[in-house]
């Protein structure tokens, strides 16, 4: 089997890459030496390869890092880049979610269509980056439903599972999330490119 490296610290990302690529890849956690990476690029590619950068210089191992943000139309493709700081700095998702709601309340709930998209990059020493995409498309619901997941995912109506991401079982929301395109597209690449993982 074999081993990658997660460049990231979010326990739930983590569990759901642990679980999305299983069996064909076991994932390395992080440990003390994980790097703080200012996610300052312009493109989720850029930020993305900034942490599997940094992540490869520490462990030299293969590394698989991704950047993800939840699009909405009404408010031009934001949040965006910034979606896990949208609102600020340490702030809870409650107060984020409320953040959002106040900023889309000029516009009907029918603009409020929204997407999570995902940018993988599989880096190894010494290598150059690949890079692979999932979207996930939905909408904005008016109020969380739901507890599963992590981030946005109890205020994101799914048009494909016609609940949020929320209240989907885990499996439920492999079949569907952003996350899982990518590191689907990733696996596929892979199965064809053994020589090229390390």
């Amino acid at each position: 089997m074999n081993s990658v490296l997660i460049a990231s610290q979010n326990l739930g990302k983590l569990k759901e890459f642990q679980s999305l690529l299983s069996p064909q890849f076991s994932c390395v956690p992080a440990d003390h030496r994980a790097p703080e990476v200012d996610e300052n690029g312009t493109t989720y590619r850029e930020n993305a390869y900034k942490k599997a950068k940094a992540y490869v210089e520490i462990y030299q191992i293969p590394v698989l890092s991704d950047d993800s943000g939840l699009e909405i139309d009404a408010l031009n493709g934001a949040p965006g880049l910034w979606s896990a700081r949208f609102g600020g700095e340490g702030i809870s998702w409650k107060e984020r979610f409320q953040k959002l709601y106040e900023q889309l309340a000029p516009y009907p709930a029918d603009q409020w269509t929204a997407r999570f998209r995902c940018i993988l990059c599989y880096l190894i020493p010494r290598g150059e980056p690949l890079y692979f995409e999932g979207v996930c498309e939905g909408r904005i619901d008016r109020n969380p439903k739901g507890t599963g997941g992590f981030g946005y995912d109890p205020i994101f109506y799914s048009s494909q599972l016609a609940k949020s991401l929320g209240e989907a079982p885990s499996a439920e929301k492999a079949l569907v999330s952003h996350r899982a395109q990518a590191v689907q597209a990733f696996l596929d690449w892979a199965k064809k490119n053994p020589h090229k993982l390390s």
